[in-house]
């Protein structure tokens, strides 16, 4: 599923148009991704929490040439499924 098909499948179930239906997902999008810019959980009940994690800087290899490169720490985005997601996931 992508972001069209979660659209269509938004605007079938509210009832309301494609478009706003697209609105309410950019604006759900957008707060997720700015809260976890400012570095703040966001827990959705049942459903999951995303959160940011640290990653290491390593020793990397350019793989045209096998020279050794310094790949910097960084920060990524982490999704954990909630009681209620992985419940359904196995049931």
């Amino acid at each position: 599923m992508n972001k069209a098909d979660l659209t269509e499948a938004l605007a079938a179930e509210a009832g309301i148009p494609k478009v706003r239906a697209a609105h309410y997902i950019n604006i759900l999008t957008k707060a997720i991704s700015d809260s976890l810019v400012r570095g703040e959980k966001v827990t959705i009940s049942d459903f999951g929490t995303f959160t940011v994690s640290q990653r290491r800087a390593f020793t990397g290899h350019n793989p045209k040439n096998g020279t050794e490169i310094q790949v910097p720490s960084r920060r990524i985005p982490v999704f954990r499924a909630g009681k209620g997601m992985k419940e359904s996931l196995n049931s």
